[in-house]
């Protein structure tokens, strides 16, 4: 392949990812991103911003990961693998916190996985692990396969049912600085991954939740415990002051 074919390739690749983030644009939830975790984070809208930006020309990231959409999407196994305004959103928390310590349930393509690596590659540190069930996505692929390959080694993949691995899990990695739930959306299932992290986030950190939309349980949960809490598009990010520590 030529440089001129190749530059030409990424060029249309680009243009594909603005042109699909527009498509998923929640627009004023998104552009209000940053305020919206000001709120809840120990930082700044401005420096949030800034995330932001960063992330827009984060280069290498991009054409690593629209090259993995492609292949996903002419595979024909699924159409909406990117979830680039919630992923986005994990990458600037995993900036701005500074998150060494991550876990996460729920791979599939692992799209939150890759921005969660991305923000800890421009961190220069930190770890994900992510729990899933045997099995892997449909198709040709692996969990994980949207994950840049310079990132892999940060990630830690744990296969089986989160109630007998997540506790042990979060027992032996903790305490965390970023909790995300992704898996199962049954309201006792959510509940139990909700309860089994809140106790192993490090103070300051952050509980978060995709999907959060398909129920109240993410704002009546954060309620309950006092979290202060934001959605941001369809995800919940809720903040762990001071006063809940790690057993």
């Amino acid at each position: 392949m030529t440089g001129a074919l190749r530059d030409a390739i990424h060029a249309v690749r680009k243009a594909r990812l603005r042109f699909e983030r527009r498509r998923l644009d929640y627009g004023r939830e998104t552009r209000d991103r940053a305020d919206r975790l000001a709120a809840v984070l120990p930082a700044s809208a401005a420096e949030l911003r800034a995330y932001e930006r960063e992330y827009d020309d984060l280069e290498w990231f991009h054409e690593h990961y629209a090259d993995r959409v492609d292949a996903i999407h002419e595979a024909g196994v699924a159409t909406d693998t990117t979830h680039w305004r919630d992923g986005v959103t994990l990458y600037v928390v995993c900036r701005a916190l500074e998150v060494e310590t991550a876990v996460e349930t729920g791979v599939l393509f692992g799209s939150f996985d890759a921005h969660i690596l991305a923000a800890m590659a421009e961190n220069g540190g930190g770890t994900l692990h992510s729990l899933d069930l045997p099995g892997g996505p449909p198709g040709p692929f692996e969990y994980g396969h949207l994950i840049p390959d310079r990132c892999r080694d940060r990630w830690e993949l744990h296969l089986g049912d989160a109630r007998e691995v997540l506790p042990e899990l979060l027992a032996t990695v903790g305490p965390v600085d970023l909790f995300l739930h992704d898996s199962d959306h049954r309201l006792p299932h959510m509940r139990f991954e909700y309860e089994t992290a809140l106790p192993r986030i490090s103070p300051g950190g952050v509980l978060a939740s995709h999907d959060v939309r398909l129920s109240e349980l993410f704002d009546q949960f954060t309620t309950e415990h006092g979290l202060p809490a934001r959605t941001v598009c369809d995800t919940g990010i809720a903040g762990v002051p001071p006063w809940e520590s790690p057993d």
